[in-house]
């Protein structure tokens, strides 16, 4: 998992958030880790980017209806705007948080 901070849930309903689901038994999941972690320096003072393990919290990912790991949540002032399941290129994933961050609230990932 990439070493992002656990969910402060104050902090989810101002702005843009990316909650990354996953564990450190999922091998995709370990292959994200680059990429947030770019994106984390990237977007610092723009997007609050958490952390949640799937294993240790399995109450905050069934809230959020995870099915399966990765899956990047994106919220704006609290609502899911985008949801991204898989590992994908940090262009992908930097894409859908500029979106977010525009205000564009029609954004999601099959």
């Amino acid at each position: 998992m990439a070493t992002l901070p656990p969910l402060d849930p104050s902090t989810i309903l101002r702005g843009v958030a990316l909650l990354d689901f996953g564990a450190e038994r999922c091998a995709p999941c370990r292959a994200m880790v680059p990429v947030l972690e770019a994106l984390a320096d990237e977007y610092r003072s723009r997007v609050a980017m958490f952390a949640i393990d799937c294993d240790a919290e399995p109450a905050i990912a069934a809230s959020f209806a995870v099915r399966s790991m990765p899956t990047l949540v994106v919220l704006r002032d609290g609502r899911e705007v985008g949801r991204i399941v898989g590992a994908r290129p940090r262009g992908f994933v930097a894409g859908v948080l500029d979106r977010a961050l525009a205000g564009d609230l029609a954004i999601s990932s099959p």
